[in-house]
């Protein structure tokens, strides 16, 4: 009996391993395989200096600073507080506000990029889609709005949306890079996750071009209404209007590479959350940000489960970095699969002893892989960050405000704020000092 068509395609298996074992050998986290359980993995810092340098890949994944142009570094003047305007209090406030738009919509889906539905929603605002139709892909499949099964050529696609089903029908709320899709399918009944537009697009890689269309039918539902007339609610206090300078005093201004003793500063602590640890990790969930895999044996696993699975590996661990003496306490990134090596937007995140209104503070350190560059301490290869630190800090912003994961923000220039400084690897970064402030729900 021949059995080939139910085995793993083997080119594409040792493809994968070899590709997951290099890219875990890169960011340094892979020991020799000999040592894994005896030696501690390196940083990802440290990597064998007899490897060549990769060249640098092109950015996709950048977006703009909210606050400066890219490439400067203007300092505040003096500690100071600044709150930060939601993208959802900048057009509409309530659902209540919701004019604009018709209550019904039919659009025709026929190619491969986003449709601006021409419709503002507020965020909470009920959608229910209706979609229909075929469409042919480029590699003869035919899918419905529902999507098709992942394949092994589509491991080395990039979607859209990961998650979701090659060919599937699916959404977002603003045009911002930051923003995360989310799935619809022929019949999806959808919260708006924030304010702004609408958008919709077929979840297709730039390769997987399609014939045919789908049409959807889209309805904006009433709000439902109260069981009971309640009190009006009590307007929560801005975070700007609670947070002060004060708060940073205690809190060092860069990670560092060793947890005692005279190692190397690295990067800037950037951003601040306030809220419980559980507020913490739902707020990344939404915004698209992955938990990483914390060791080699465990990413090792995860990749090849979900490969087995035919989905997108993008949670590879990251080095352990320290803050107040110990490592983070979580870690996340984003990224997209074929460019996860050299390529991704990732953070370390800490608890800190101070407390804003009675909450926990949260801080953290953000940068945005671009590449590679020599490790001025080793002579070997490391990840190259973007110097203008304050655009990872910004995008970090947008995704929480893309998810409205946030109630208030504020931009905190600190009494004594990092403008330039190097990496622990010797790469240059530059800042205008302040520290983002998000208060989560």
């Amino acid at each position: 009996m021949n059995h080939s068509k139910r085995s793993l395609p083997s080119r594409r298996w040792w493809r994968f391993l070899s590709i997951a074992l290099l890219t875990l050998e890169v960011c340094g986290v892979l020991p020799a395989l000999a040592q894994v359980q005896t030696n501690p993995a390196p940083t990802d810092e440290q990597t064998p200096s007899q490897q060549p340098i990769p060249p640098p890949p092109p950015v996709t994944t950048s977006a703009p600073a909210v606050s400066t142009p890219a490439g400067t570094a203007t300092p505040a003047v003096g500690p100071r507080v600044e709150p930060i305007a939601s993208m959802r209090d900048k057009k509409i406030k309530s659902v209540a506000a919701v004019a604009a738009h018709k209550q019904n919509y039919e659009f025709t889906l026929n190619d491969s990029e986003w449709l601006d539905t021409g419709a503002v929603v507020a965020a909470g605002e009920l959608a229910k889609f209706t979609a229909s139709g075929n469409i042919t892909l480029a590699d003869a499949r035919t899918s419905t709005p529902d999507g098709l099964d992942r394949g092994w050529k589509d491991l080395l696609r990039q979607f859209p949306l990961n998650q979701a089903k090659a060919g599937a029908l699916i959404g977002r709320v603003s045009d911002m890079g930051a923003s995360v899709p989310f799935s619809i399918g022929s019949n999806g009944q959808i919260a708006m996750p924030t304010t702004g537009e609408l958008y919709l697009r077929v979840n297709a890689s730039s390769d997987l071009t399609f014939t045919g269309s789908y049409t959807v039918k889209l309805k904006f539902l009433p709000a439902p209404k109260p069981e009971s007339k309640a009190a009006d609610p009590v307007p929560l206090t801005p975070i700007s209007s609670v947070i002060t300078p004060a708060a940073f005093t205690e809190i060092p201004r860069r990670v560092s590479d060793v947890a005692e003793g005279q190692g190397d500063p690295g990067d800037m602590v950037n951003f601040a959350l306030v809220g419980t640890q559980e507020q913490v990790q739902a707020a990344f969930k939404a915004a698209g940000w992955s938990t990483v895999d914390k060791s080699v044996q465990e990413a090792i696993l995860n990749g090849l489960l979900k490969t087995l699975s035919h989905e997108a590996y993008t949670e590879m661990p990251m080095s352990t970095l320290y803050l107040f003496g110990r490592p983070q306490d979580m870690s996340f990134a984003r990224a997209d699969p074929l460019l996860v090596a050299a390529e991704r937007h990732h953070l370390r995140v800490w608890q800190s002893s101070e407390t804003v209104g009675g909450r926990l503070l949260w801080v953290g350190s953000a940068t945005h892989d671009i590449g590679f560059e020599k490790d001025q301490r080793t002579g070997g290869v490391t990840h190259k960050i973007d110097p203008a630190v304050d655009k990872e800090r910004d995008y970090l912003l947008q995704s929480f405000d893309a998810a409205g994961a946030y109630s208030s923000a504020a931009y905190v220039t600190p009494s004594n704020p990092l403008i330039d400084a190097k990496t622990a690897t010797g790469g240059s970064f530059h800042s205008d000092g302040r520290i983002v402030v998000m208060e989560l729900k």
